[in-house]
């Protein structure tokens, strides 16, 4: 009898760049390992790099393929591009594509019924004042108390899908990840921050929209219905996301433990005033236009504020693991600022992206796998 069919499972895994769909499972009625092989299958659009079976369910390895598309180019001779307001580019809203699959098994297409989302599907999502936001909640012990981190994701995944920040990188994800709880067990807060119709959230003459009020509301709800520490709370951001951080620490310069900053910038002015003696970990790229200048006056700022100002410069090429060594030799020296500076356009390893913004976007994905930046922010506390 021809084996039937009973489920096709979309699979995703967490990579620096994002979540990606890695696999579809496709389960049997009956033991399959000696009667299908990988001619009898085809998954629409995507390319199959390995085959195998166990039992009753045969798994097709995919090339991995993010879940967040490019914003499109413009066409080629379409001449100037319109005025763009000041901040973050006003690109369109990015959206989060299904996580499913087609699989074709002996000319019959079946499409994915169920999905495996590793740590992604581990987030609740959550509406409060016109804002989602994604809250990863550990494993509860009665009468203990857990850290908590706010990841703030950059104007590129403004978007309506709450979970386009889950997706889009691993600044929130990499803190939820089992590996982290086993040691770290945290609270991980991630907002999805919709700029329509406010625009994006953080501006370059460093004002900002409404929906960082909206981002505190819901950081002091959490805070309310759940038992956080209230002396081990940190934020991290990428681009908007740390200019929003840098925001945060300014209003409530007695809120977070520790910040890890990453590839923004913000007024020299207001840091040196607000927050000098506050624990920063700053991360750009040298060849980022904006943030490398920006954050340099940042530092210089805080510096002649009383802050102690440690500065470093990393070769972006290196691996996560030799990048932590790095990180844990910092940790020995005595500072409340450090400022870290990736070489050059180190930060870009293997692209070949000419865009001028390809070092701003690509130092984040260096960023969070370096486990020693996020040891430092925990052994923060006040």
């Amino acid at each position: 009898m021809k084996p039937k069919i009973l489920h096709v499972t979309a699979v995703t895994d967490n990579f620096p760049d994002g979540q990606k769909l890695t696999a579809a499972k496709v389960q049997f009625d009956c033991d399959i390992s000696s009667c299908v092989h990988p001619a009898q299958f085809r998954v629409a659009g995507k390319r199959v790099i390995a085959f195998r079976t166990e039992g009753d369910t045969a798994i097709l390895e995919l090339e991995p393929a993010g879940l967040i598309p490019p914003p499109p180019k413009p066409p080629k001779g379409a001449g100037s591009p319109p005025p763009q307001p000041k901040g973050p580019p006003n690109l369109p809203p990015a959206i989060r594509l299904p996580v499913e699959v087609a699989v074709t098994y002996e000319g019959t297409e079946y499409i994915s019924d169920s999905t495996e989302e590793p740590v992604v599907e581990d987030f609740q999502q959550f509406l409060l004042d016109g804002m989602w936001y994604n809250l990863f909640v550990p494993e509860l012990k009665a009468g203990k108390t857990y850290p908590l981190v706010l990841f703030i994701h950059d104007a590129g995944a403004c978007g309506a899908d709450p979970k386009i920040t889950l997706s889009q990188g691993s600044g929130a994800v990499s803190f939820a990840a089992p590996q982290w709880q086993e040691k770290h067990p945290c609270f991980v807060l991630a907002p999805q921050v919709d700029k329509y119709p406010y625009g994006p959230m953080t501006h370059d003459d460093f004002t900002v929209t409404r929906d960082l009020d909206r981002i505190q509301a819901i950081v002091d709800h959490v805070l309310d219905q759940y038992p956080v520490d209230r002396k081990r709370i940190y934020t991290t951001g990428q681009s908007m996301g740390c200019m929003a951080s840098c925001e945060l620490n300014i209003r409530y310069p007695d809120l977070f433990a520790a910040s890890l900053l990453v590839a923004g910038q913000w007024s020299p002015e207001k840091m040196a005033e607000s927050c000098p003696h506050n624990n920063l970990w700053i991360l750009v790229s040298e060849g980022d236009r904006k943030a490398f200048p920006g954050m340099t006056a940042v530092t210089d700022a805080m510096e002649s504020a009383g802050a102690t100002v440690l500065r470093s410069r990393w070769d972006g090429t290196k691996q996560a693991q030799e990048l932590t060594e790095l990180a844990y030799r910092e940790m020995k020296k005595a500072g409340n600022v450090r400022f870290t500076v990736f070489a050059g356009d180190s930060v870009l390893r293997d692209l070949t992206d000419p865009n001028p913004g390809a070092c701003h976007m690509a130092t984040w994905p260096v960023v969070y796998p370096i486990t020693g930046l996020k040891e430092w922010l925990f052994t923060n506390g006040k």
